[in-house]
This record gives C-alpha cells, sequence and structure tokens, in this order.
C-alpha cells in the first residue's frame, strides 16, 4: 500500500473514530473552551500540550471513557512513560468515574490496572517503560501522557501499529 493509500485511510478512520465519539452517551461533564476544542477535534491524532494543573489528566479521563463507551468491545489503552505513573496520575480517577457512573462489569483489576465495561470495552492503563510488553494488542483509541519522556520507537514500532 502507499504512503498516500496509507495516509487516505487513517484519516478515514479518524472522522469514523469521531462520528462514533459523536454518538457515545452522554457524560456528565464540564469541559473549558481548551479542553473542549481538544475533545471535539476530529483530527485523528490529537496532542495537547499545556501547563500544570490546566486539566490534562481530566480530559484524557473523560476521552478515555467516551471511546469505551462509543460502541460495543472497544480497547481503550492509557500509556504513560511507566507503569507506576500511569498508576500514579490517572488510576484512582478513572476508577471513580467509572464506577459512579455505573458502567463498570465488575470490580477493577488493581493488578492489571484495568476495568471492564458493561458494552464488553475494556480501560487499561500501561506503561512505556517495557515497549515490547505492549505488542501484539489491537487498540481502539489510546491516549498517551507525558510522551516527550517515551521511547520514540514505542510509538512508531508499538502503539501506531496496534491502532491500525
Amino acid at each position: 500500500m502507499s504512503a498516500l493509500a496509507e495516509l487516505e485511510e487513517f484519516e478515514s478512520q479518524g472522522a469514523e473514530i469521531q462520528q462514533s465519539l459523536d454518538e457515545a452517551p452522554k457524560l456528565q461533564i464540564k469541559l473549558s473552551k481548551p479542553q473542549s476544542r481538544v475533545f471535539n477535534s476530529p483530527a485523528r491524532f490529537r496532542i495537547n500540550v499545556a501547563g500544570r494543573r490546566s486539566g490534562k489528566t481530566y480530559l484524557a479521563k473523560v476521552l478515555l471513557v467516551a471511546a469505551a463507551l462509543r460502541e460495543k468491545n472497544q480497547r481503550v489503552w492509557y500509556v504513560a512513560p511507566t507503569y507506576r505513573m500511569a498508576k500514579q496520575i490517572i488510576w484512582s480517577e478513572i476508577k471513580e468515574l467509572v464506577l459512579s457512573m455505573g458502567y463498570a462489569a465488575s470490580k477493577p483489576n488493581e493488578s492489571d490496572l484495568s476495568i471492564p465495561l458493561l458494552n464488553g470495552s475494556m480501560i487499561s492503563l500501561r506503561g512505556a517503560d517495557n515497549g515490547d510488553s505492549l505488542r501484539g494488542v489491537g487498540i481502539d483509541f489510546l491516549v498517551m501522557d507525558d510522551a516527550q519522556d517515551m521511547n520514540e520507537e514505542t510509538w512508531f514500532a508499538v502503539l501506531l501499529p496496534a491502532l491500525a
């Protein structure tokens, strides 16, 4: 497949993903104007460069839940530079949101940092410190936090192909 054909396919998939997000069950959330621009962007890949206390983690949490709810059996990942960072940054917040909304199919898996949803989707937290451990799984939606601290190969050789 030519590079142009691959790019057209990625753009097509991006439009489909945005349409699915638009049709997701309505979450009771409030987003600032900058957060709303990122959330509503039709771009396949969105980059959010913002300062501390700007609500990046809150936006990531909302994006993850919305992507998991948009249709059945979605595999949704949050990836931080290390597994420990993923747990420290967002685990308690994502659990609280999913449990309070009543969308959890069962108790969150504390050792795997994953939450199964009633619609068959799964939200999982991962660390990029062991890129090989991320291989072999297809992903429907991905949030990368502190991507500047991750090995480029993890994105290009592991995560990007998993999104295809």
